[in-house]
C-alpha cells in the first residue's frame, strides 16, 4: 500500500464534523469515481450438501476445499471447477466439521476442525493423514496458517485461548502456553497472521463478542503483550487481523476495518464504501492479505471489500471497496479466502438458510467465463 500515513476517510467522522448529508453524498460520489473498479465474483460450485468453509492452493492450478460434514473438494483448473474427492481417510471426515487449510506450496498441508482434528499431508494435499497429538472432542480449532521463511513455521488457533505451533514445517505441534501471559481473560481466538518470528491473534469472547485488543509475539511466541484497540472506533471489537510489515496491520470488526503504520500504537479508519448512514454496519470477521499486498476484508451477510488507494483527484487516502457478487451472496457468511495469483481469488460463503458456494473472481471482471459448478 502506498502512503500509509494519510488520512483516513471515516462517516462518523465527517458527521461529527457537521457536514450535510448533501455534502456527504457528494464526497461519497467523489470518492467512489475516484477509486478503482471492484472484481466481478462469480459463483463456481454449489454445493448438493455439505457447505465450503475455507480454500487453499498448493499451486496456482490445484487447489483444495474443504467444509462441513468432512467436505473435500479439489480443482485442478484453477478454481473454475470443483470435484469432491478421496483426501485418503474416506468415511472417517464424515463426523469432523472441517473449518480452515493451509499449504505450502508443493508440499505440506494442514486441514484443521472441530473434536481438535489435525490433518496433514505432505504431498501437497493429494493425501492426508490425522494428528491424534491435540484430538480434543470439545476443541473447535479456527484458523491454521503457514509462512514459507520464519519460525513458527505454521500455526493453530481455537476456542479457549488454543494456540499450537509447529517450529518447522513437518514437525510435531506444541500448544504455545505463554500466550496466557498476556492476560487477555478466556477468550476464542478467531485469526492468526505470522510474518517472521512475529504472531498476531485477534480474539473474541467465549460468547462470541469480539475484543478491542490484539495478541501480539515478536520473539515467535516466546513472550505476548496486548495490542489496544480504541473502542471509539470498533465499538462491536474486532475479529480478524492481518499485516504487510511489523509496523503495518489491518484489524476489521461490525462496521470498523481499522489501520495502523506504527505497529498498533495508533489506528485509524478506513471507508467502507456502500455503507450509508441508514444501512445496518457490514459485519467483518476476517482479513486476507494476497498477493501485492493486496487487502480484503470479508464476513457476515455477504461483506467482501478490497482495500484500494484513491488515485488523484480532492480526496486522498484508502477506501474499501464493495465486490460486485450475485445478489444470493448477500445471505452467506464468507469465512475463508485464497488468492493464489494476483487478484485471482477464490472465497467459501455457507448459510444455515440457503446453499452456499465457493466463488471466483479475476483482475479481467469477466471471470465468469467458462466457470460451471460440479456437474
Amino acid at each position: 500500500m502506498k502512503d500509509h500515513a494519510r488520512e483516513r476517510l471515516s462517516l462518523n467522522r465527517w458527521a461529527g464534523r457537521g457536514v450535510s448529508g448533501v455534502t456527504l453524498l457528494l464526497l461519497l460520489f467523489v470518492v467512489a469515481c475516484q477509486a478503482p473498479s471492484a472484481l466481478l465474483w462469480l459463483l463456481a460450485y454449489t454445493p448438493s450438501g455439505a457447505e465450503p468453509s475455507a480454500i487453499a492452493c498448493p499451486s496456482p492450478q490445484s487447489c483444495i476445499a474443504v467444509g462441513e460434514a468432512g467436505l473435500f473438494l479439489v480443482s485442478q483448473n484453477g478454481g473454475q471447477q470443483w470435484f469432491p474427492a478421496n483426501s485418503g481417510l474416506g468415511a472417517a471426515l464424515a463426523n469432523f466439521n472441517l473449518t480452515s487449510i493451509a499449504c505450502l506450496p508443493g508440499s505440506q498441508c494442514i486441514i484443521v476442525g472441530n473434536q481438535g482434528l489435525i490433518l496433514t499431508s505432505a504431498n501437497g494435499g493429494q493425501n492426508f493423514s490425522i494428528t491424534n497429538v491435540t484430538t480434543n472432542g470439545n476443541l473447535t480449532f479456527n484458523e491454521v496458517v503457514c509462512q514459507s521463511s520464519g519460525t513458527p513455521a505454521c500455526a493453530i488457533v481455537g476456542d479457549n485461548n488454543t494456540l499450537l505451533l509447529q517450529t518447522s514445517p513437518g514437525g510435531s505441534w506444541t500448544p504455545d502456553l505463554n500466550v496466557l501471559s498476556a492476560a487477555i481473560g478466556p477468550a476464542n481466538f478467531n485469526q492468526v497472521f505470522l510474518l517472521g518470528s512475529s504472531l498476531w491473534i485477534s480474539a473474541s469472547t467465549t460468547s462470541g463478542t469480539g475484543l478491542n485488543a490484539l495478541l501480539y509475539s515478536g520473539d515467535s511466541g516466546q513472550t505476548w503483550t496486548l495490542i489496544i484497540v480504541p473502542q471509539a472506533l470498533a465499538p462491536q471489537g474486532v475479529s480478524g487481523v492481518g499485516c504487510l510489515s511489523v509496523s503495518t496491520c489491518y484489524v476489521d470488526g461490525t462496521g470498523a476495518l481499522l489501520e495502523t503504520t506504527d505497529g498498533g500504537a495508533t489506528w485509524s479508519s478506513t471507508l467502507l464504501l456502500g455503507a450509508g448512514e441508514n444501512q445496518m454496519p457490514p459485519s467483518l470477521s476476517g482479513i486476507y492479505l494476497g498477493p501485492g499486498s493486496t487487502v480484503f476484508a470479508y464476513g457476515q451477510n455477504g461483506a467482501l471489500y478490497q482495500l484500494s488507494s484513491l488515485a488523484g483527484g480532492s480526496v486522498s487516502g484508502e477506501a474499501a471497496i464493495p465486490q460486485i457478487l450475485p445478489p444470493a451472496a448477500a445471505q452467506l457468511d464468507f469465512t475463508g479466502m485464497i488468492c493464489p495469483q494476483a487478484l485471482t481469488c477464490y472465497i467459501a460463503g455457507n448459510s444455515l438458510a440457503i446453499s452456499g458456494g465457493i466463488f471466483y473472481a479475476s483482475p479481467s471482471g469477466s471471470s465468469g467465463a467458462g466457470v460451471s459448478g460440479v456437474p
